[in-house]
């Protein structure tokens, strides 16, 4: 009995241990059926995973290529604009020198007109102060050519009244002349015959061809006839008798015929040329 239910024991443990195995194998084939879809689905996952890498290393790379692209065209502004500044600071240089040089040329012209202006005053004050002497110098002038106008005043007085007492003289001799001429003519009368030449000195009232009327202060005193034989000149030039202005002085030569005084001889003296007594 013992023996039976040791190979009882035996079997249930052996058929214990089949179906356990059974189940172990089931358990393992399941697990591994389990284990190759989770490994399947692992793998899809990373080659899901690697084309998404893929796609973002491709897309970072496009990223990186326009920013390289990016980069180049910062890096060409960065030198354009670098570029720029220098030419800015050149630009910047050059009107620092040509605001520099302006200034010194302006303070150059500022000292210039300064001294221009200096220049200018002095010239002005001496400009006044000659202006001044000049003032003087001419007052003293008009002083001097006033009183020299009353001196010439005083001689012209004095040549007045010797030209009034001539005048009076003149007047006698030509009232003595008259006299003399009035006997002569009178002489002339009486006789009816040639006279001797006489001379007389007067001025020309009336002058024509034929006669010749002489005076003093316009006043006729005697006519003298005259003829074709009568030598007449004019400031010692011959002329003729109508070429003597009234008004000029004369000297006279003529003969008493037939109750006339016949001039033979006219010297005259234009009225520009007579020189007062």
């Amino acid at each position: 009995m013992r023996i039976r239910y040791g190979w009882l024991s035996a079997g249930v443990a052996a058929l214990l241990v089949s179906t356990g195995c059974e189940e172990q194998r089931s358990q393992a084939k399941t697990e591994g059926n389990n284990a190759q879809e989770a490994a399947r689905g692992q793998v899809e996952q990373a080659q899901e995973k690697t084309e998404q890498a893929f796609d973002q290393a491709k897309e970072a790379q496009a990223n990186a290529s326009d920013e390289q692209k990016s980069a180049a065209r910062a890096q060409e502004e960065v030198e354009e604009a670098r570029q720029e500044l220098n030419e800015a600071q050149a630009k910047a240089q050059k009107e620092t020198q040509e605001a520099q040089s302006a200034q010194q040329a302006a303070l150059q012209r500022s000292q210039q007109a300064q001294g221009t202006a200096s220049q200018s005053q002095q010239q002005a004050l001496e400009a006044q102060s000659k202006a001044q002497q000049e003032s003087t110098a001419r007052q003293q002038q008009a002083a001097q050519q006033q009183e020299q106008q009353g001196q010439q005043a005083a001689q012209a007085q004095q040549q007045l009244e010797q030209q009034n007492q001539q005048v009076q003289a003149q007047a006698a001799q030509s009232a003595e002349q008259q006299a003399q001429s009035a006997e002569q003519q009178a002489q002339a009368m009486g006789t009816g015959g040639s006279g001797a030449e006489q001379t007389v000195t007067a001025d020309v009232v009336k002058a024509s061809e034929q006669e010749l009327v002489l005076g003093q202060q316009g006043e006729p005193s005697m006519r003298l006839t005259l003829n074709p034989q009568t030598q007449v000149t004019v400031d010692g030039r011959q002329a003729r008798a109508t070429d003597i202005q009234e008004g000029a002085q004369v000297r006279a030569s003529y003969r008493s015929e037939n109750g006339q005084q016949v001039a033979t001889r006219i010297e005259a003296q234009s009225a520009a040329n007579v020189q007062p007594a």
